[in-house]
This record gives C-alpha cells, sequence and structure tokens, in this order.
C-alpha cells in the first residue's frame, strides 16, 4: 500500500521515503512502464493531429511534453517562452564546477514516474537516496538522542492521523491552528519545529499558517526512492525539446480565444493558431500577466485564486573542503528559527564536490529572498557555525535563484492552501474554453508541485486538443 504524503516523508527520513524493499543496487534497474509522449503509439496517434496548428505558452516540463506530444501526432507547434532558455522551474546551474539544482531537485518516487523513464532514456546516472544516510544537529554541534527524534516522529504520525478530524471539515482551518490544539509543545520546541518544517514547510512549500489542515495530505506519489540526477535535472527539458519550433524571450501579453481558434499577442508580434496550451506557473496566473480575452471562466479564476502558490529558498554553496560529515545525504539543522536551513542536501556523495545545497522553508524563506548576498552569506555562514563549530568556514562561491521575485515563475510550486480543496486543481484540468486549456503542475490533483505532475498535465492537455480536432 503507498503512503500518503507525510507517511512517505516520514519513511523518507527514518526508513527511505517509502522505498522499495529492492536492495538500491537493484532499484536502479527497476524499469518506469509509462511511455515517454507519443513513443510508440501507433499511426492513429501520429496522423491524429495532422492539419492542426497549436501554440504552447511556456517551454517547461508541461509545455515541452505537451508540445512532443501534439508533434508526434502531426500536428504543427509553436512554443513561446518567456525566458531565454528553457526548463521553467527545472534549472540547473553549473557555476560551482558540478550540477546544483536552483529549482527541481529529485525525481520523487522513480517507479513508473514518466520523469525517470525520460531520464532512462537520455542515459542520465540518477544518484538514488540512502534511507541511512541523514543526520540531525542542534546549536553546539549537539544531535539528538534517537529517542528524541523517534518521539518527535510518533508526534506527527498523530497529527497526521487527527488533523482533518480535528478541523472537522472547516476549508478555513490552517495546519498551523490544528497542531497548536493537538500538540503545541512541537510548536515551542527546536526539533519539533525542525520535524514540522521538514515535514510540511519544506516540502509543500509554504508556511504552516497557509498550509490546509483538511488537504495538507492530498495527492498521490510513486512507488521507488527519489532520485538526483547526476548530469543536471536540466538534461530532460533538453531531451523533449529536440526539433521543436521554440522561440525565446518571447513573453505572451493576451491571449485571445473563440470557437474559431486562438490569437497569441506577444512582445514580439502576434500569432495564430487552432488551439492553445497555456502552461505558466501558477503565480503566473494569479498576478494577471497574461490578459485572456474573454477571460477564464469563473470555476477557473476562482480556483487560481484559491490554490497556494509558495516559497522556497534554495542555496548551494561550495568550500575549498568539507567540514561537515562527508557521508549523510541530508544534514539537519534543529535551530531557534523554524525554517532556518533546516534542510541541506549534501553534495559530496552525489558528486565528490563539497557542496552543500541548503533550503531554508515557511516564514523564514522570505527572510531569505530579502537577503542581499553578503547578509546571505553570513547567514549561512552562522548557521553552519552553530553547527560544526569553528572549523565552518564561510563559503567561497554561492548561487541561488530567488523564485519569489522572478517574473515568468512569483513563487515555487502549488500546494493545499488555507481554503482550497483538491477539487480546485481538477476545475484547472478542465477546457478553459473551446481552443483553450491549461497545463502545469497546478493543473493536477494527484500530483501537483512536482516535475511529473507538470510532465502528465502537459500529455493530458495534448490529448484535450487532439481529441477536439478542428473543431
Amino acid at each position: 500500500m503507498r503512503p500518503d504524503r507525510l507517511r512517505r516523508r516520514l519513511l523518507f527520513l527514518l526508513a527511505g521515503s517509502g522505498l522499495s524493499t529492492l536492495p538500491l543496487a537493484r532499484q536502479a534497474l527497476a524499469a518506469p512502464s509509462r511511455p515517454t509522449p507519443g513513443k510508440g503509439q501507433g499511426q492513429a496517434a501520429a496522423d491524429a493531429g495532422k492539419g492542426l496548428k497549436v501554440i504552447v505558452v511556456g517551454a517547461g516540463m508541461a509545455g515541452l511534453s505537451a508540445a512532443a506530444t501534439l508533434t508526434e501526432a502531426g500536428a504543427e507547434v509553436i512554443v513561446l517562452e518567456a525566458r531565454d532558455r528553457i526548463g521553467g522551474r527545472i534549472f540547473t546551474d553549473r557555476s560551482l564546477g558540478v550540477p546544483v539544482e536552483n529549482g527541481a531537485n529529485f525525481i520523487h518516487g522513480f517507479n513508473d514516474n514518466p520523469a525517470a523513464e525520460l531520464a532512462s532514456q537520455t542515459g542520465a546516472t540518477p544518484f538514488f537516496v540512502d534511507p541511512e544516510q541523514w543526520q540531525l544537529f542542534q546549536p553546539g554541534g549537539v544531535e539528538p538522542e534517537e529517542f528524541e527524534t523517534d518521539d518527535i516522529f510518533d508526534d506527527l504520525d498523530r497529527i497526521a492521523d487527527k488533523a482533518a478530524e480535528e478541523a472537522d471539515g472547516d476549508r478555513n482551518l490552517s495546519l498551523e491552528e490544528v497542531i497548536a490544539v493537538l500538540d503545541p509543545a512541537l510548536l515551542q520546541e527546536p526539533i519539533g519545529n525542525w520535524a514540522l518544517t521538514d515535514a510540511y514547510e519544506g516540502d509543500l512549500g509554504a508556511p504552516l499558517a497557509q498550509i490546509s489542515a483538511l488537504h495538507f495530505d492530498a495527492g498521490e506519489i510513486f512507488d521507488g526512492p527519489d532520485a538526483v540526477l547526476r548530469e543536471g535535472y536540466d538534461t530532460l527539458p533538453k531531451a523533449l525539446a529536440e526539433g521543436f519550433d521554440i522561440r525565446l524571450n518571447a513573453p505572451v501579453r493576451r491571449i485571445r480565444h473563440s470557437a474559431g481558434g486562438v490569437t497569441v499577442d506577444t512582445v514580439t508580434g502576434t500569432l495564430s493558431a487552432d488551439h492553445c496550451i497555456v502552461t505558466v506557473p501558477l503565480g503566473v496566473l494569479k498576478a494577471g500577466s497574461v490578459v485572456f480575452d474573454p477571460p477564464l471562466p469563473e470555476p477557473h479564476r476562482r480556483a487560481i485564486a484559491t490554490i497556494g502558490f509558495g516559497r522556497l529558498a534554495k542555496v548551494s554553496v561550495a568550500f575549498d573542503q568539507a567540514f561537515w560529515p562527508e557521508a549523510p545525504h541530508f544534514l539537519g539543522f534543529a535551530g531557534e528559527k523554524r525554517g532556518r536551513f533546516a534542510d541541506m542536501l549534501n553534495l559530496v556523495p552525489i558528486h565528490g564536490a563539497a557542496v552543500l545545497t541548503m533550503v531554508a522553508s515557511g516564514d523564514y524563506a522570505e527572510t531569505v529572498d530579502a537577503m542581499d548576498e553578503a547578509a546571505l552569506r553570513a547567514d549561512i555562514t552562522a548557521v553552519l557555525r552553530d553547527m560544526f563549530g569553528d572549523k565552518a568556514v564561510a563559503p567561497k562561491a554561492m548561487v541561488r535563484h530567488v523564485w519569489s521575485a522572478d517574473p515568468f515563475a512569483l513563487g515555487t510550486y502549488s500546494f493545499p492552501a488555507v481554503g482550497a480543496q483538491p477539487s480546485d486543481h481538477q476545475v484547472l484540468a478542465l477546457p478553459a474554453g473551446p481552443r483553450l486549456f491549461l497545463a502545469g503542475e497546478h493543473t493536477s490533483a494527484d500530483y501537483f508541485g512536482t516535475v511529473h505532475g507538470a510532465f502528465i498535465s502537459g500529455e493530458r492537455a495534448a490529448d484535450a486538443v487532439l481529441a477536439a480536432g478542428k473543431g
């Protein structure tokens, strides 16, 4: 039986993130069964799009997946991308000497995952997270006793079991409010706050006060280990994008749509097509950066306003040599401020490089996003010295991308916000007009907030276009 979202997170920390019982060496050979878009679909699929012209807005995984499916079916596809690169919220940086991920980092649940299948086809090398390799530190370098962390995870289990019952159907109750009733001590102690930010705020990308107590564990997961791609996550969009007409630096300003077709206005000109698939992030939809004429249906507008769109602050820092334990894949910091770099990915076992990817979540993510480089470097150094003492030094280099300030994202990924419900994602998956469709992780009730959710949504939207045909 597949674990729910929280149970998966706890197992990831304690026993492997819902890992199968196969040894890690054999898990690497587990072959996903879901096909890549358009591959092996036969002649009918190859003919279904002939004569159709489709504009896809956005060259992230949803847009590229849609374009791949449509192109394989014979449609003429133009992909419009606002940035000067493809990939969207997959954004790999190599300036530290090894690939680090400014955006999406993991293939979550490797078995049967379409992102894993694509990685396999590209020849990318997955690094599977070892469930035993994590280590938690408190200020002063103190490591909590095993019974202390066991007790904390038992507390989180009880919250997971009772949160929805305590909310009693009230969509306007936050997870923080329910925790304050069920186990207020968790909110007062550093280890408790570390566990809360790790299990909820870091996973969902939002503060506890914004997360729905009713639906915090919504969604489905794929089985198997989480994986990092050693060559970089951007190998996936690069592989999908081969052979497409992708036009970079082309932000879309207005989309006029009717039963007769669509007209798309960009900063560089106007294009017309039979259909349009819009894959811009939810933050962009919330901001109204793209004008729809006529406006999106009222249920779509309500869902866009209601679904949460969060923030995480990720910073990758490089050193001449590691002064931290080199074996753990993850390090945790249980400091006084919840979310203050509570989670760190150790790149020593992945790349053999003295690099940490540090994540600030919850309310502290906003604090980090507002820091300039000097303040951020000082804050990171202070945290590392709290963990490892005088042997910790300031990073020699660091990279980050502030997604909350990126005009083509305005946040990280969607989450179950106070007042929202899973059916809101389903609404966004419905046609927004006779020739207009939305895609992206925010349109997936099952896999919101994930790369594979975006990937699958692109296939879904493309299939809807092919079914609609010329009308």
